[in-house]
């Protein structure tokens, strides 16, 4: 791969001599939580130039260091820019802290091998795998650590001692007992990810063992590794890594039991020649102390190899789990562990043991846990309906209320499918799951029949069921009661007197409005949910064998709607039969198992009881209603595995987010009812822990949202006719033009005379030194840069059907729709000289090496990713720019709201001083609205920006981390320092303006499908737009507030000052002039090393914010005669 070890570096021994261990000092006041004491974690980051002893403030609000990091990335495009580097390198790099340990020049090593090890795990995938910030910091963290390790494992230890004992120093000062004693050489060998379930962990796992391999191989050690074993909890999680193993390309197999043919131990050691090549994989179940019909003796398969364990926590306290930890630990005694969980902390906190929380208190190398994941916006939010104890006699009206959330994202599933396709929400599943059930019944010490709890909450649910199917005339007037009335009247509220359900029902309350009946509705209910319009009593059917089964019926429909999922399913439906006589109990015609088939939307099962055995790495984006039994009363690890299993969400183009945290126009009508996850409990004593263990972790209860509406208030009466950039309308359907839709199909190859002078550029000189492939050698850079081209004879040597799936790839990533490449284009294109310019060392385009061949394909993708990126955008910039004119901007318009539109925020009802804030906002916007005066209000983490110059108003803002969402999007911070620097100036030049007869407009631009944008910069949609008008003339300027640290004076978007002229000059209308600016809040220092002095940005119209005359410089250019 790519790391060349430094020279010192001769020979790396496997073994460390033992030092002496200090222990964790003085026992003073406080324990310290776990959540502080990540040693390893926090040493990384430290190496990063973060103080992780300092205390970090972003606003208001205390953050962890880990958040400190996350800032810098948490915004930034996720995927590999055309350099076949990642964004958050570059980001990274570009904001590199003063205080790091860790060279620029490393970052880049371990950068290019993330990038390797990321184009492999691609190869065989339809969807190309694009991290998200904190998997590539995940990434990057096991980079730093196992480069550590190979290269100098006894500078490792005394790197991480030295750090402890600081760590100690620190915190006993603050009168905080750690925990925390020095490392041994044989506690290194461990590395834990606490990422949050839903999080992508399988695929760091995959990337982890080739990081390993590859890290070993270099240091010489890979055959002193005797096997790879991924272990995990069941054998369904087994057979899942499995199949997701080979569509990473990874050769894996069971790891063979044969006691018959040849020995307990034959094909386990025949595995073994594999070292590092392949994985096999074993339930933890499975290992123990003796070789038996289904065991075998941890001792045969040695103690140097390289594990993986999924679901990590489990075997730190439990009774039936005892032993798991010790047959793990004797598998890498000489080996190396990687361990996954989204709880080692619950599970710490669970054990007990302050040596096992020790332990992982050294070796959790990356913390990524729920909270984190659910305040960057990941996954679905979640609601509470928390009924109290003294409420419970309102068991049917609650569970029917339940159901009626379920039905209402059931339906608009189906009823609107089309406009929510792009957030890939999946059918909605309805799910209750509870502890394993091994008995259904069985005798106590009296000799009396016991029926299990779990059993007895999922009869409770089957009556209920019953109960609705049975009795369609109580079922209707409970959907009455529920959709008019409120919690006052049903009985159904909190302890606070407030209704629990209030809210969650407005889709289908607008249904009754429009006319629609109860009895209209509960028949869809039965045919949407139940699968039979008809309904009749519940139908519990047996399936045929072992599957631990049983299937649900409604009546003597054809379809099946639900399924149980339990140990001892035939125990179930006796007691079922038993107990329930009002419950039609019988054999099912299906012979296969149903369970794997439920994640698919095409499932006809919309409800699922079960057992928890699937809340441990069940891949399913179906979880949508969730009701617990009795599960996670005492463990916090089963509340979150579980919670996790259903806030899973694809999100928009799969960014796992909610929508309110990625798009910025106005998300679909009620899409946020199918981003949240409804919980609630056959028993109030759950949710009272659940809400207990929310709390604990720093997350909302969420048991009741608020949601207000702040009208946008729009001017269509400019009293001026102010003038947009449009494409033109198409006569034959009156629609705008479009390149996707109506221009031609640009074919790779064509090289336009624009493209001819201002060539493509590589520069391979900064990452030589990152290139390590068997027999390359890299030399030293020379003086004078290499220029360099391809050859007939390099281009034999490339893998042009490689290149070829790679641009294709690379073009959706891109949204490159309409470009048509052909793999003898790419042929043809790299014979032509007359497009790139590249910088590359002479002897590595030699012909006489061919390790060389590896990094000329990388080259060539390089080259070609620019290219099909430029073409494209200059074949759109072709079609589009003779069809651009000038328009007068109407209600019709795309950047304004509709008369009604509001914004809508919602909020979590016990975030009380939030919501005091909101009401005061509200308040005094409606006071100040009418005003011409620019007012900025402020209430807490919230502001608005009122400016009668804006053509909506107000301008909303919330600080990072306020726990609300706003649609449409909120300002970022960049746009409310422009928007409130404008106000300002407005403010003190109003007599100026009024002299001048000049009038200001400002209008918020919105991104592609409404806004306006320019592809001659990159399809650039600047955030403003600025209008001075005096009399018949206008000046039109965009403006974007925007950091530049890794965007110098020749990049797109500043480059289009100039270009913007060429449109104005292409309009040819006398009464519009065209501007374009960006205003930067990054400092004029952190550029300063570009070579470029304040003057040449200015005349570049780039304005650093932090210099107080900016806003007097951009509104001098902008208004017609000036000031």
């Amino acid at each position: 791969m790519r790391f060349a070890y430094p020279p010192y570096i001769e020979t790396i021994q496997m073994a460390v001599k033992p030092k002496a261990v200090k222990t964790g000092g003085k026992k003073t006041g406080q324990t310290l939580p776990f959540a502080d004491k990540l040693i390893l974690n926090q040493w990384i980051m430290s190496l990063l130039g973060i103080d992780t002893f300092a205390e970090h403030q972003d606003g208001n609000r205390r953050v962890r260091p880990m958040q400190l990091l996350a800032k810098q990335l948490r915004d930034c495009r996720e995927g590999l820019d055309s350099d076949n580097l990642h964004y958050f390198y570059q980001q990274l790099k570009n904001h590199w802290q003063p205080g790091a340990t860790l060279s620029p020049a490393a970052l880049l090593n371990y950068e290019q091998n993330i990038v390797d090890h990321t184009l492999w795990l691609n190869e065989g995938r339809d969807r190309p795998i694009e991290w998200k910030y904190y998997q590539w910091l995940s990434l990057l963290f096991a980079e730093i650590y196992l480069h550590h390790y190979f290269a100098d494992r006894d500078k490792l230890l005394e790197q991480l001692n030295d750090y402890v004992r600081r760590f100690n120093d620190h915190w006993q000062a603050k009168q905080y007992s750690t925990g925390i004693s020095e490392y041994s050489a044989d506690e290194l060998n461990k590395l834990c990810l606490q990422n949050a379930t839903g999080s992508g962990k399988t695929l760091l796992m995959h990337i982890n063992y080739r990081q390993f391999a590859h890290y070993a191989k270099e240091a010489g050690k890979h055959d002193a590794v005797t096997r790879t074993l991924l272990i995990t909890p069941n054998e369904g999680l087994s057979n899942q890594h499995e199949q997701e193993l080979k569509q990473s390309g990874i050769e894996v197999s069971r790891l063979v039991l044969d006691n018959n043919d040849i020995g307990s131990t034959a094909n386990i050691f025949a595995s073994g020649y594999g070292h590092l090549s392949r994985i096999d994989f074993i339930e933890i179940t499975k290992l123990g102390d003796k070789d038996g019909p289904n065991t075998i003796a941890t001792r045969n398969l040695g103690d140097q190899n390289l594990i993986l364990v999924d679901e990590g926590h489990r075997g730190m306290g439990k009774a039936e789990e005892e032993g798991w930890m010790k047959q793990r630990e004797r598998l890498v005694e000489k080996g190396f562990a990687f361990e996954y969980s989204a709880t080692f902390k619950e599970a710490v906190k669970a054990a007990g043991n302050a040596k096992i929380e020790e332990s992982y208190a050294k070796a959790v190398l990356f913390d990524y846990s729920y909270r984190y994941f659910y305040e960057d916006g990941y996954g679905k939010d979640y609601r509470i309906f928390n009924i109290p104890k003294a409420q419970t006699d309102h068991e049917f009206l609650y569970l029917s209320a339940c159901l009626l959330s379920f039905y209402q994202q059931l339906r608009l599933y189906r009823e609107r499918k089309p406009q929510y396709a792009a957030y890939n929400i999946e059918k909605p599943l309805w799910v209750f799951v509870g502890s394993s059930v091994s008995k259904a019944t069985e005798k106590n010490k009296k000799g009396e029949t016991v029926v299990d709890d779990t059993v007895s909450d999922i009869v409770q649910v089957l009556r209920f069921i019953n109960r609705f199917l049975a009795e369609p005339q109580q079922a209707v007037k409970t959907i009455e009661t529920l959709l008019h009335d409120n919690g006052t009247s049903t009985g159904l509220v909190d302890r606070n007197g407030h209704d629990i359900f209030h809210g969650a029902f407005l889709f289908l309350r607008k249904q009754l409005q429009k006319g629609e009946k109860a009895a209209e509705m509960h028949a869809d209910i039965l045919g949407a949910l139940f699968n039979n319009r008809a309904g009749g009593q519940l139908h519990v059917l047996r399936l045929k064998g072992d599957s631990g089964e049983l299937v649900l019926k409604a009546g003597h429909g054809d379809k099946h709607f639900g399924l149980i999922n339990v140990g001892d399913a035939l125990g179930l439906a006796k007691h079922v039969q038993e107990s329930c006589p009002n419950i039609v109990l019988d054999d099912s015609d299906f012979v296969a198992a149903q369970f794997a088939g439920i994640k698919e939307s095409s499932s006809p099962i919309n409800l699922l009881i079960g057992a928890k055995k699937f809340v441990e790495g069940w891949d399913c984006w179906r979880v949508s209603t969730l009701g617990l039994m009795r599960v996670g009363r005492s463990e916090g690890s089963q509340i979150i595995q579980l919670f996790g299993r259903g806030v899973r969400l694809k999100g928009y183009e799969w960014s796992l987010k909610r929508s309110w945290a990625v798009t910025p126009v106005k998300q679909p009508e009620y899409i946020h009812y199918l981003e949240t996850l409804n919980v609630f409990g056959v028993q109030a004593d759950f949710m009272e822990k659940f809400r207990d263990f929310l709390k604990e972790e720093g997350l909302p209860a969420n048991d009741r949202k608020e949601v207000f509406q702040i009208p946008m208030n729009v001017t269509y009466d400019f009293g001026h006719k102010l003038k947009v950039i449009r494409p033109k309308l198409k006569k034959s359907d009156g629609r705008e033009y479009s390149f996707t839709r109506d221009g031609a199909m640009p074919l790779l190859g064509g090289v336009p005379e624009a493209m001819r002078k201002n060539r493509i550029e590589a520069d391979w000189y900064p990452k030589i030194q990152a290139i390590v492939a068997q027999g390359v050698k890299s030399g030293t850079a020379a003086v004078n840069a290499n220029e360099a081209v391809f050859s007939e004879e390099h281009i034999a040597f490339l893998d042009i059907n490689k290149l070829y799936f790679d641009l294709e790839q690379y073009k959706a990533r891109e949204n490159l729709y309409s470009l048509i490449i052909v793999p003898q284009a790419i042929h043809s294109l790299l014979k032509r000289h007359d497009w790139y310019v590249l910088y590359v060392p002479k002897n590595l385009m030699a012909m006489n090496n061919y390790a060389h061949v590896r990094v000329w394909n990388q080259i060539a993708l390089e080259l070609l990713k620019k290219y099909c990126k430029r073409y494209y955008l200059y074949s759109m910039d072709e079609f589009i720019r003779p069809r651009l004119e000038v328009r007068e901007l109407d209600a019709s318009d795309g950047n304004l709201p509709k008369p009604d539109e509001s914004y809508q925020l919602i909020v979590d009802a016990s975030e009380k001083q939030l919501i005091g804030d909101i009401e005061k906002l509200k308040t005094e916007i409606e006071q100040a609205v009418h005003s011409k005066k620019p007012k900025l209000i402020e209430a807490g983490q919230l502001k608005a920006c009122l400016l009668a110059n804006h053509l909506y108003q107000p301008l909303l803002y919330a600080e990072k981390g306020c726990p609300i969402s706003i649609a449409p999007v909120s300002l970022n911070d960049s746009e409310k320092n422009f928007v409130v620097d404008l106000m300002g100036w407005l403010g003190a030049n109003e007599s100026r303006l009024l002299e001048n007869k000049t009038s200001i407009f400002l209008l918020r631009n919105k991104s592609r499908g409404s806004g306006i944008g320019f592809f001659e910069a990159g399809n650039f949609y600047p955030d403003f737009i600025l209008w001075s008008v005096k009399g018949e003339q206008q000046v039109i300027a965009f403006i974007e507030p925007h950091g530049i640290t890794h965007e110098g004076p020749e990049h797109d978007k500043v480059r289009f000052h100039k270009t913007i002229k060429e449109i104005e000059q292409r309009l040819s209308d006398k009464h519009i002039r065209l501007e374009s600016f960006i205003v930067t809040p990054t400092p004029y220092q952190l550029v300063e090393a570009m070579g470029y002095d304040r003057q040449h940005w200015e005349e570049r119209h780039v304005l650093f914010m932090n210099t107080p005359a900016y806003m007097e410089i951009l509104m001098k250019n902008i208004t017609l005669n000036g000031f």
